[in-house]
């Protein structure tokens, strides 16, 4: 069943099938940010309602938490990262990384090997995939601060 509400299209289930429901993966519900026509970031945006953008963050200490603002934020101190043009994922150019407020010694033009497409910022994905030159650094920085803590098992 389809909900239309002043042009606002959401899509309602009667019957749901699947894994969303069992106890150990049990989930209330799943809210999209694809940058489809349908998305709730893109129906707002298109009715000018509020920009097309979104800010997320996920505090993970305690009981959860964290930030979700659809459109913008306006204080003069947030900082918005462009993304990059894309199909159907959010991607970011990379310019440098860092790690523990360190910039890490990755040249530039490692980060331009795939053209225009930037790198993909995915918080479904578990994995991080990086060129050689920056994944290599991004292990040795991350290494130095787990010296003295138990090594999680790096995938090679």
């Amino acid at each position: 069943m389809a909900l239309l509400v002043t042009y606002l299209i959401a899509k309602c289930s009667t019957c749901q099938l699947g894994h969303l429901i069992l106890t150990d993966g049990a989930v209330d519900g799943i809210l999209g940010f694809g940058q489809q026509r349908l998305s709730i970031i893109s129906q707002l945006s298109s009715h000018g309602i509020s920009p097309k953008s979104f800010s997320h963050y996920l505090k993970g200490e305690g009981s959860g938490g964290g930030i979700l603002v659809l459109g913008e934020i306006l204080h003069p101190s947030m900082v918005y990262t462009p993304l990059a043009p894309s199909k159907g994922h959010y991607s970011v150019y990379l310019q440098s990384i860092s790690v523990h407020g360190r910039i890490l010694p990755i040249h530039p033009e490692a980060f331009a090997n795939s053209g225009d497409r930037g790198t993909i910022v995915d918080s479904g994905t578990s994995l991080v995939y990086l060129v050689a030159e920056a994944y290599e650094s991004v292990v040795d920085a991350v290494s130095v601060l787990l010296i003295n803590r138990s090594q999680p098992h790096i995938f090679s």
